[in-house]
């Protein structure tokens, strides 16, 4: 989670939707996340975890510094002894310092809608 070993060795900067980049460690930053997981069966894993993310020090154009609230929910289900299979899903309910809010040049706030941030995971472990 924008790490130094993502940025600078793997992907280099994010690029944003209004020329902005972000090409170093997350800070300005209170994060919290709560995570629960049940195994129904010796097996199957299932995992739901939610975060939320805020700006500690908001920038003077925002009307808070809200970077957002994430549900991720995974399953893992163990085939064999050294192969498992995984599913997940997750979506970012977007806050307002990803949207690129801004003052135009006609001195009015405005931001870019920013929704339906998801993703679908699909993943076969073999570990030997």
């Amino acid at each position: 989670m924008f790490n130094t070993e993502t940025f600078g060795y793997w992907v280099g900067g994010v690029s944003g939707h209004d020329n902005t980049v972000i090409g170093q460690e997350m800070s300005n930053a209170i994060f919290g996340q709560l995570r629960v997981g049940v195994r129904p069966t010796p097996q199957l894993d299932i995992n739901l975890a939610v975060a939320y993310a805020t700006a500690d020090e908001k920038p003077a154009y925002f009307d808070n510094g809200d970077y957002g609230t994430e549900i991720d929910l995974t399953g893992t289900y163990k085939i064999t002894n050294n192969l498992s299979y995984m599913l997940g899903a997750g979506y970012l309910f977007t806050g307002d310092y990803y949207k690129g809010a801004y003052v135009d040049h006609n001195g009015i706030y405005a931001n870019n809608d920013v929704d339906n941030n998801f993703i679908v995971l699909n993943k076969l472990t073999l570990s030997f």
